[in-house]
């Protein structure tokens, strides 16, 4: 109750509050393809390579004076420069995935710790990258989050008919005259940009799990897409409220406790599926064998 009644009077919170609400729009849409092309790995590879950019970021900021290249900056730069990467060598088939995937997400890791050994003075604090914290989002933030949701969205609507054939069968956009790998760079860069998105909460570490785990919970109990991505909204959002409200109440970090209630969210719905599933056979058997 205390909690409800600090949302009113704070305005930390209700700007975690609004972001958890973009992000989970975000969640919804385009967890929704990386759960059916069974790509988490790639955004886990995606979002560890950011902290090159933000390295390289911080960096220039310090040393060469670059106020202007903000660390946000250096995540969007790396994330197009890993999806035209992984388009480049996965998608011709010049390479293996697993392997480009490990290469980019040590290598970004390994290049970031770099940048930031090379800044001279006190040494750079990783947590706020790492791990992300929801409820210090500012004005400037959520209007970056905005335009990149709304980026998103758009994008996802224009090609929604050839990501879906990507993510299914994707030589049926080959027949149709067109290329499986541009489909999915395009694909891939919207990804890299959720990933931004998300780390502003959660952190680069833990946002892989934020951006699978409520779709893959909504594709146990939702055999359509479109109520795929609404579920997997509504459940990113929930696990959000509950996160930020534990973090409230009892000071904990919000975003791991976002990712365990992500994480509980779909333990609990695979356990009700796969018990409502084994109801329904004994209730279809029964008739059986009376007979």
């Amino acid at each position: 109750m205390n909690f409800l009644l600090a949302l009113w009077e704070y305005d930390f919170l209700r700007r975690a509050l609004l972001a958890a609400l973009l992000s989970s729009v975000v969640c919804g849409v385009l967890g929704s393809y990386i759960v059916i092309r069974r790509g988490s790995y790639m955004v886990g590879a995606v979002s560890h390579s950011m902290l090159g950019g933000i390295g390289l970021a911080r960096w220039c900021q310090v040393v060469c004076g670059l106020a202007w290249f903000t660390p946000i900056l250096g995540a969007v730069l790396t994330t197009v420069l890993v999806s035209c990467l992984l388009s480049c060598l996965v998608g011709k088939g010049n390479a293996r995935e697993d392997t480009v995937l490990s290469a980019i997400w040590t290598a970004g890791v390994a290049l970031g710790l770099c940048f930031i050994a090379w800044i001279p003075g006190y040494a750079e604090d990783l947590n706020s990258y790492l791990f992300g914290n929801i409820l210090l989002v500012g004005k400037g933030d959520l209007l970056v989050m905005l335009v990149l949701a709304a980026i998103l969205l758009v994008a996802s609507r224009l090609f929604h008919t050839r990501f879906l054939a990507l993510c299914f069968q994707g030589e049926v956009l080959s027949l149709r005259g067109i290329s499986p790998m541009w489909t999915g760079l395009v694909l891939n860069l919207l990804v890299g940009l959720a990933v931004v998105v998300l780390s502003q909460m959660v952190g680069i570490v833990m946002v892989l799990a934020l951006l699978v785990l409520p779709a893959a919970a909504a594709a146990r109990v939702s055999g359509r897409l479109s109520r795929m991505m609404v579920l997997g909204g509504v459940f990113c959002f929930l696990a959000c409220f509950l996160g930020m409200f534990v973090s409230y109440t009892w000071n904990i970090p919000a975003g791991a406790v976002i990712i365990l209630c992500s994480t509980a969210f779909y333990l609990l719905v695979a356990l009700l599926a796969r018990l409502l599933r084994k109801g329904a056979r004994l209730f279809t058997d029964k008739p059986k064998q009376s007979q």
